[in-house]
């Protein structure tokens, strides 16, 4: 086991210190259904990273490490938590499979280290690679960014539908449940659009954390101008 000590006794629990969040997620194994669950899950950790993002609707938070890259992000499953995007977090908890979603449970302390980080870069990365399972869980729970990406259909009430950049349609969701200041428009084109990948119901997803987070390409509009007749002022 790459770089772990163990360090503290809880209640006859192991807690493994020194690991990584890359530690945790990384693996090749599908399991038995797909999901790649993490060969920590049942473990008791210690990891610290960089909030990404927070107010994750089912109830917590993201971090990543500060260079961000695959497999670099996980989910924080907590309760009411008073971190902000940037603050730099240590915690202990229990790593566990949330609908097929690695995450980090039963938060037993979480401490605010330093405030107001870089966040890590967002990956570049294109639709069909969050529609494609083995090359989509890399980028779980880590911010991706996609570029000129065409907004295919709704999916139903809020901000659920589908984008593609020409490489396979994705899945966008809400779940960070944020005011939408506008109505998207079948065939809109994204020039930037970015979010938190998460995994749920069967399916990889964009969770963009405010409308702040995509960017809608403005309308090029060809006008027509007449000049009128020219006449030579040569003969």
């Amino acid at each position: 086991m790459k770089g772990i000590v163990l360090v503290l006794l809880l209640s006859g629990i192991v807690m493994l210190s020194g690991i990584s969040i890359y530690d945790i997620q990384y693996t090749t194994n599908p399991g038995r259904d797909n999901t790649y669950p993490s060969k920590y899950a049942g473990k008791a950790v210690t990891v610290e990273g960089i909030v990404t993002a927070i107010n994750f609707k089912p109830g917590g938070f993201f971090i990543s490490e500060p260079a961000g890259g695959p497999w670099r992000g996980i989910f924080i499953k907590t309760g009411i938590s008073s971190v902000q995007i940037g603050d730099k977090v240590i915690l202990q908890g229990t790593v566990d499979e949330y609908f097929g979603m690695t995450c980090i449970q039963d938060v037993k302390a979480l401490t605010v280290r330093d405030t107001n980080q870089p966040v890590p870069f967002a990956n570049q990365v294109t639709t069909g690679q969050i529609t494609t399972p083995d090359q989509a869980e890399a980028y779980e729970s880590t911010l991706v960014r996609v570029q000129n990406a065409t907004f295919v259909q709704s999916r139903g009430n809020g901000m659920r539908f589908t984008i593609n950049d020409g490489s396979g349609a994705c899945s966008v969701r809400d779940n960070f449940d944020f005011e939408m200041n506008r109505k998207l428009k079948s065939g809109e084109v994204f020039s930037a659009f970015n979010g938190v990948v998460c995994y749920a119901f069967g399916e990889y997803s964009i969770n963009p954390r405010s409308s702040t987070d995509f960017l809608v390409m403005a309308p090029v509009f060809n006008q027509n101008r007449s000049w009128g007749r020219i006449k030579s002022i040569y003969k």
